[in-house]
């Protein structure tokens, strides 16, 4: 059974070195890699003619086009979706296409590592997404780092929409779970993962991820999913709230204080958790109070969005 791996590429010179070996040394045979530059301004595309991987150049439209247009140049009977920040271990592709076996299985997700777990960043990153994910085998969404799933499904499914650029794989997600398959979580899977290592470009991503949920929320009215819950929008009020009053401080100091606490012990229980593994991971607490200001931020601006669009 053939795969390809699609790889779509944009500005990615510092890591698609290592992303290539390691695709290129995989003990599995029969599969073919096609990497898409989506208009990268950078070497990246220099970078990746040194290596026996098939090159598309795109101009820049986002990772979906990219994926998309690899899609449509692509042979497999499989499409494995891996991006240029990440890393295989060479059993990668054997282990995620052994599950579609089963026709309930409509997409296996691999896990990731962190690559750059040096910094303080990626590593509070990681944390939180593993403290959210320690249950679930299988979720209600996806993420498009690494993936797998059967050619006749992409194609039913419409590929990638265009519309959205930030929450693509929401999108995506959705329709997989629609026509009544399953995403596999496959923890034992695992790929190195370079996640970004500022705080400011952190928050940058989430204000555009929270603006893009909201406006896919006001078209689908697809409010629940296991991301956002019903704890979660609480604890998103909270923090809106936090963020109100800071206006108020002057006139109602108490109140801010008791708001400013309660958001601050919401994030108690996955600093509990995560400080097991180190004393740093303490800064859960203030990292993601300060990232759920974020997504307050964002949902803000979707709202502007939307009103601006109403007229």
């Amino acid at each position: 059974m053939k795969v390809s791996v699609i790889i779509p590429a944009y500005n990615a010179s510092k890591t698609v070195d290592l992303c290539l070996r390691s695709i290129l040394k995989q003990d599995f045979s029969d599969y073919e890699i096609i990497v898409v530059d989506d208009g990268s301004i950078d070497d990246t595309k220099e970078k990746v003619k040194k290596y026996s991987v098939r090159l598309i150049s795109n101009a820049h439209g986002g990772s979906s086009a990219a994926r998309n247009t690899g899609f449509k140049a692509s042979k497999g009977d499989i499409l494995v979706f891996f991006d240029s920040d990440c890393v295989a271990k060479k059993d990668l592709i054997a282990q995620l296409i052994e599950p579609l076996k089963d026709p309930k299985i409509g997409v296996t997700q691999a896990w990731w590592e962190v690559a750059n777990k040096d910094r303080l960043v990626p590593a509070l990153v990681f944390k939180t997404y593993e403290y959210f994910t320690r249950n679930l085998k299988y979720p209600d969404f996806l993420w498009s780092y690494c993936f797998a799933i059967r050619r006749e499904l992409f194609q039913k499914l419409g590929m990638f929409d265009l519309i959205w650029t930030r929450v693509e794989d929401v999108d995506f997600a959705y329709k997989v779970i629609k026509e009544g398959y399953k995403i596999y979580l496959m923890k034992e899977v695992r790929v190195g993962h370079f996640f970004r290592e500022t705080l400011l470009a952190h928050l940058k991503v989430h204000i555009r991820t929270a603006r893009d949920k909201f406006l896919y929320v006001n078209k689908t009215k697809k409010f629940i999913d296991q991301r956002a819950n019903i704890a979660e929008y609480m604890k998103l009020g909270v923090h809106a709230l936090v963020l109100l009053s800071i206006f108020f401080i002057p006139l109602a100091f108490t109140p801010f204080l008791v708001l400013l606490l309660l958001s601050l012990a919401s994030h108690l229980p996955m600093t509990f958790w995560a400080m097991k593994d180190g004393w740093r991971y303490i800064l859960i607490v203030p990292f993601e109070f300060i990232t759920k200001l974020s997504w307050v931020v964002g949902s803000i601006v979707g709202l502007v969005t939307l009103l601006k669009m109403g007229k």
